[in-house]
């Protein structure tokens, strides 16, 4: 009997798929990063955990999963996947932590078998200042064909955000302009990222581009010290939200605040902003991991 008829005979043998928190909660999709993340019904998770991971990896499977894997006949397929992962060397590190890499290239290994039976895998990883974490996503290609998984590791394009104490990173589709703290008004005018141009010139945006950081430059700042505003900017995302998305774009504007202890002297905060430029037909389900919707105020800390 394998890992997955156990599972299936354990634990699903009632046919009775409801959160505690009831049917609503998974209308709306299920949590994983410690609930700083949703996917869709769809998509099982499998989380990756440091301490003894890989154990748990060969010997539990998540009752999401087995039920999946039951559906499409692919229990063997995981079976032989999990194994592989748990056998092969260099998948974790010394000190027991997981190698990106080379668990991908153990994926890829038994990507086409799951795609035979309508499964899509993903290794997905979400790093902040909270911790790492990183997990599994099993996708049920007949229900959610179009989901692109956000934290994907293998469809990361190299752009990061660095904070004090995190470094953001943005998968494919995603262009980001970061608004620099010192002379950023400047900076915004006299440079832009290729990613960002390469997206506009696709779309064909590239005046609504200038006109849109020119608005920032003038309107997007404080009347004396002249530092990013998230209110002001979020208003000018509104004002441009339809111009762009006419051509298949998506903007947000994007904080993050930071605490940065003195010790005994008390602290400051440092605030970074950025814009995020989605291109619908590459991430049609991207949602920003700091999205400054609410932050009108300027009161409200997105941490």
């Amino acid at each position: 009997m394998t890992i997955t008829d156990k599972v299936v005979e354990e634990k699903l043998e009632d046919e009775t798929y409801v959160d505690e928190e009831g049917s609503e909660l998974l209308e709306e999709g299920n949590e994983v990063a410690g609930g700083r993340h949703v996917v869709p019904n769809g998509v099982a998770v499998e989380e990756l955990k440091n301490y003894g991971g890989a154990k748990k990896l060969k010997n539990e499977c998540p009752e999401d999963v087995a039920k999946l894997l039951l559906e499409k006949d692919a229990g063997d397929i995981y079976d032989r996947f999990v194994t592989a992962v748990a056998e092969t060397r260099g998948v974790r590190g010394a000190l027991g932590g997981w190698k990106d890499a080379q668990f991908v290239s153990v994926l890829d290994i038994f990507a086409d078998e799951f795609a035979e039976k309508g499964i899509k895998v993903a290794l997905c990883k979400r790093k902040s200042g909270k911790g790492t974490y990183r997990w599994l996503e099993y996708i049920d290609v007949e229900k959610v064909g179009k989901y692109v998984p956000q934290y994907d590791v293998a469809n990361m394009s190299g752009q990061v955000i660095k904070t004090c104490y995190t470094k953001l990173k943005f998968p494919n589709g995603v262009a980001v302009e970061e608004l620099k703290k010192w002379n950023g008004r400047k900076k915004l005018k006299e440079s832009i990222p290729i990613y960002v141009e390469t997206m506009m010139n696709k779309k064909d945006l590239m005046s609504e581009y200038n006109q849109l950081v020119e608005h920032c430059i003038e309107a997007g700042v404080g009347n004396n010290t002249k530092n990013w505003k998230s209110g002001k900017l979020y208003d000018i995302m509104m004002e441009y939200k339809p111009i762009f998305e006419s051509k298949g774009v998506d903007i947000f504007v994007c904080r993050k605040d930071e605490y940065i202890s003195h010790g005994q002297y008390g602290g400051h905060m440092e605030y970074f902003h950025w814009i995020e430029f989605v291109d619908r037909e590459e991430q049609p389900n991207y949602y920003p991991q700091r999205a400054a919707e609410v932050n009108k105020s300027e009161e409200c800390s997105i941490m």
